[in-house]
């Protein structure tokens, strides 16, 4: 479950680079300890790093691994959803932020067309009926599942926007809410985390295990195959008990 972060990205405008910088060791000596096993001293890190920058998303995910690794899932759960907001947030700042470049950069262009047609005796192509230096906008991604869609729905998000958080966010939420009770929320968070990252075999493990215990060993069986397809083994009294629920169920529709 340990995994290295990487997302860090260019400061947005109005971000102060030397704190940004310190967060950010504070960040990477947190995953070193994170991966040492040091899991106190990682967690006092991140803290810090969130501490120095409240802005920088990589902090929250990195506490909130700690927290996990830890079994203190329900102090987790808070924690992963701020990281949600935060890589939205950084993502629409690091958007503006090159959109502004982007725009200054076209200004200049055109400046320095202008400059070369008036030094050869024509009209500049700026003002009225110039042509216009809008950017193209992005492609949507494929939407992918019906949680997905209404996840986005509920948080008012575009695709683009969930596609910036990393799938591992909602990887570590889902088990977090399994864990405290919340099974609804948790196949929510997993199946995120698969729309996001469709090789991350532990994610489906785990659905195939929530969704046996909500009583549909159909869909367990569908995403227990996914799992083992990614080289999951599964545990041998989750076979037994998934072959006696498929065993007793009602079989599935023909299409």
């Amino acid at each position: 479950m340990v995994a290295s972060l990487s997302f860090f990205g260019s400061p947005a405008q109005g971000q102060d680079p030397s704190r940004l910088a310190l967060a950010r060791s504070q960040v990477l000596a947190g995953q070193k300890l994170t991966q040492a096993g040091e899991l106190t001293k990682a967690e006092e890190a991140f803290r810090k790093a969130t501490q120095l920058a409240p802005e920088l998303p990589p902090a929250y995910l990195g506490l909130a691994r700690v927290l996990c690794l830890q079994n203190r899932f329900a102090e987790a759960i808070p924690v992963l959803e701020e990281a949600q907001k935060r890589y939205v947030r950084w993502q629409q700042e690091a958007s503006l932020a090159e959109l502004a470049t982007r725009q200054e950069a076209a200004n200049r262009a055109r400046q320095f067309a202008d400059l070369m047609r008036l030094q050869q005796g024509k009209t500049p192509a700026t003002g009225a009926g110039a042509r216009p230096t809008g950017l193209s906008p992005m492609t949507n991604l494929a939407r992918a599942r019906m949680a997905t869609e209404e996840f986005l729905a509920r948080q008012r998000w575009q695709v683009e926007t969930l596609a910036g958080i990393p799938a591992e966010v909602f990887y570590l939420a889902g088990l977090a809410r399994l864990r405290t009770g919340d099974r609804t929320g948790g196949i929510r968070d997993l199946l995120l985390c698969v729309a996001l990252d469709a090789k991350n075999g532990p994610a489906y493990y785990n659905l195939a295990v929530a969704y046996l215990a909500a009583g549909d060993p159909w869909a367990a069986k569908e995403n227990l195959e996914q799992a083992q397809e990614l080289g999951v083994k599964p545990h041998p009294q989750f076979l037994q008990d998934l072959e006696q629920a498929l065993a007793q169920a009602p079989p599935l529709p023909r299409e």
